[in-house]
């Protein structure tokens, strides 16, 4: 049960992702609309902040992130981009 309840966390997240990608791409400024955005989300501010902490590297906090989660971040990447 735990196991099914972390896989739909796990898909609302690629969801999430999904949206907010589709949404930047459609902004004329998107580095404008990361700043609204954090401001208005206290969670996404908390993985910016984790991104700047480990060296200001996305993809290296990422695969970080996944490693610590015990995710595979190529699969993770496969089901948020298809």
């Amino acid at each position: 049960m735990l196991t099914a309840l972390n896989q739909n966390r796990t898909f609302q997240g690629i969801a999430q992702a999904k949206k907010m990608m589709q949404t930047l791409k459609s902004v004329g400024n998107p580095q404008m609309m990361l700043n609204q955005m954090l401001g208005q989300n206290p969670q996404l501010k908390q993985a910016m902040d984790f991104v700047n902490a480990n060296g200001g590297d996305p993809r290296t906090a990422f695969y970080k992130l996944a490693e610590e989660k015990g995710v595979n971040p190529d699969e993770f990447m496969q089901q948020l981009m298809s």
